[in-house]
């Protein structure tokens, strides 16, 4: 495993069984990664005053596993949009191999959350696979933005974030080596090709106007937050202001981890009883994810060992 700063005892990486699932020592190696890179934003974070919290499963986790809920590979964090925005003006706070990804020091991407990468890592997902960008261990992180109660306002906002996703998707596309050359991948890379040189010809552009529209609403008048960012109604994340506001800490495994303190009501709205163990055990939203924590994704030791 690559070195780490964050110390953690050998016994961590032991193989056991948590909740009738094995964790492996392989899966506390990456864990391990997201932990050394949580602690690293935190450090940050406490350094220039900006609140951060965990979010979805990782919420989850701190409340009923006390750090990851053992069939998962995720860290996801939630930020206030002004600290998130703040964050990313601070990525030479991270020096190598920490490396805070943005839409703006990533020439072949956009996104409009976050990924704080491990770049002496493999952890890229099949979708990425393509991608010419860092695609080390991350931990993603989500800005909260402000949700209007106006119905007609908040439709136009969806229609507006669709189209702008959608751009963003095709410039994606075909900012990465191109892998189906098939007749039918050929059209599909004209055409997103096509779409991406009208509307998103230039990207900082086209990222700044996402981002306008994400946090139209995000003032201190706004009652109601979330994630608005990958799905967009996102109404699992809809939640009071005050519940983002306070905050208290809980284990994570060997740290702290800052939790809305109405963490049961949040949980309850996203998953129900969500003390209660899923018979299928599925872990990260990402899906399939290609991993090393020893080598980087174009090292070809990755592949040999």
């Amino acid at each position: 495993m690559t070195e780490i700063s964050l110390s953690i005892e050998e016994a961590f990486y032991k193989e056991e069984e948590r909740w009738n699932y094995t964790v492996t020592r392989k899966a506390k190696e990456v864990w391990a990664i997201e932990l050394d890179l949580l602690s690293q934003l935190d450090k940050v974070c406490r350094k220039h005053g900006l609140r951060y919290c965990a979010a979805a499963g990782t919420m989850l986790g701190a409340v009923r596993h006390k750090g990851f809920i053992p069939w998962d590979d995720d860290l996801d964090i939630y930020m206030f949009r002004q600290d998130f925005d703040t964050l990313q003006s601070l990525t030479k706070e991270f020096s190598d191999p920490y490396f805070l990804q943005t839409t703006k020091n990533e020439q072949n991407l956009i996104r409009t959350f976050m990924r704080l990468r491990n770049t002496k890592t493999t952890g890229t997902t099949v979708r990425e696979e393509n991608m010419d960008i860092c695609k080390g261990i991350f931990i993603d992180i989500f800005p909260l933005d402000g949700i209007t109660n106006d119905k007609v306002k908040d439709k136009i906002q969806n229609l507006i974030n669709t189209f702008q996703k959608n751009v963003a998707g095709c410039f994606n596309y075909v900012h990465s080596p191109n892998p189906d050359q098939s007749f039918k991948g050929r059209v599909k890379y004209l055409v997103y090709k096509i779409v991406a040189n009208v509307f998103a010809h230039d990207k900082l552009k086209l990222y700044d106007a996402m981002n306008n529209n994400l946090k139209k609403y995000s003032t201190d008048e706004t009652k109601l937050w979330g994630n608005r960012t990958l799905v967009f109604k996102c109404p699992k994340s809809r939640r009071p202001l005050q519940d983002y506001q306070d905050l208290i800490y809980l284990p994570f495994e060997m740290l702290q981890m800052p939790v809305p303190k109405n963490y049961d009501s949040m949980l309850r709205q996203q998953y129900g009883d969500y003390l209660k163990i899923p018979e299928n055990k599925k872990g990260s939203i990402h899906g399939e994810l290609i991993i090393s924590t020893e080598y980087t994704y174009d090292d070809p030791r990755r592949t040999e060992a």
